[in-house]
């Protein structure tokens, strides 16, 4: 049955048992965890179809049947199901990608304008930026500007590893709401808060989807496959050192931390909306 720490499986007595199954479990890639229940060791799966494989490599190791480990092989079907699943995701990033080498290798410079937050003018001054007045779509735009591989690559590897996680969980129709949602309050709060400025990327939409996807494996483990500590700490530090201006004196360049912290912000409303709405519905049956 589902509970705030997964999908209760069954309960061991003995460490060495726990180690053995747990072992075959992370080898098939399960993720799981244990509780140390009544003086047993009971087994919390986080995903609910993970309950029948569980069961069956118990049964197979109390028969004394020698597990293969699992063959790893490319398999383009699965791959196939994967990008079928994440068509929001995998649009967003081959979006991303195409208006980057339009912009730096095709030269399509007019792109710059057009997407960016305020309107652009290139003088002899530099740029000089207007009032936006009625262009809706520069809320969203920004963030399909980058303007460097390494700025591309490692915003789309974060979109790609959180992004996949909430549309296995919400769909596409919820996944688009949620990006759509977090990418303009993101780059308004850039675009307002802070000085008149060409900034974008996907790096506010991380941010909010980190926040989705740890506190629906806190609160709520069958939303989707959690992250671990170590990353959430990591990206919460990035993004202090960002506002404290540590990043820029370290040479890696201007941050957009109010897209940052506006993004993270975002996530966190979002995922708060939808645990209150789960909660409601479960209270009225």
């Amino acid at each position: 049955m589902p509970v705030a720490e997964g999908y209760e499986v069954f309960t061991l007595q003995s460490e060495p048992e726990v180690q053995a199954l747990s072992q075959q479990l992370w080898l098939r890639h399960v993720g799981h965890h244990w509780r140390h229940v009544d003086g047993g060791i009971t087994l919390y799966v986080l995903q609910p179809h993970h309950v029948k494989v569980a069961l069956a490599l118990r049964e197979a190791i109390d028969r004394g049947i020698t597990l293969p480990p699992p063959a790893r092989r490319f398999d383009t079907s699965t791959l196939f199901k994967v990008l079928a699943r994440t068509p929001v995701t995998l649009v967003t990033l081959v979006a991303s990608t195409a208006i980057f080498l339009a912009i730096h290798l095709g030269g399509y410079w007019g792109l710059l304008a057009e997407l960016s937050y305020y309107p652009v003018i290139v003088n002899e001054r530099g740029l000089s930026f207007l009032p936006r007045s009625g262009e809706w779509y520069r809320v969203i735009a920004p963030a399909l500007l980058h303007f460097s591989w390494m700025h591309l690559i490692f915003n789309s590897l974060w979109v790609w590893e959180f992004g996949r996680r909430i549309e296995a969980a919400f769909g596409p129709a919820m996944t688009l709401v949620c990006y759509l949602a977090i990418a303009a309050i993101s780059n308004i709060a850039q675009g307002e808060l802070a000085a008149p400025g060409l900034f974008g990327g996907l790096s506010g939409l991380v941010y909010g989807l980190l926040a989705l996807v740890w506190i629906g494996g806190r609160v709520r483990p069958a939303w989707c496959v959690g992250i671990s500590n170590p990353i959430l700490y990591f990206m919460l530090a990035w993004l202090v050192l960002g506002m404290i201006g540590v990043v820029d004196q370290l040479g890696f360049g201007s941050i957009a931390n109010h897209a940052h912290l506006g993004g993270l912000l975002a996530g966190i409303l979002i995922a708060g909306l939808i645990w209150i709405k789960q909660s409601v519905g479960r209270s009225s049956l």
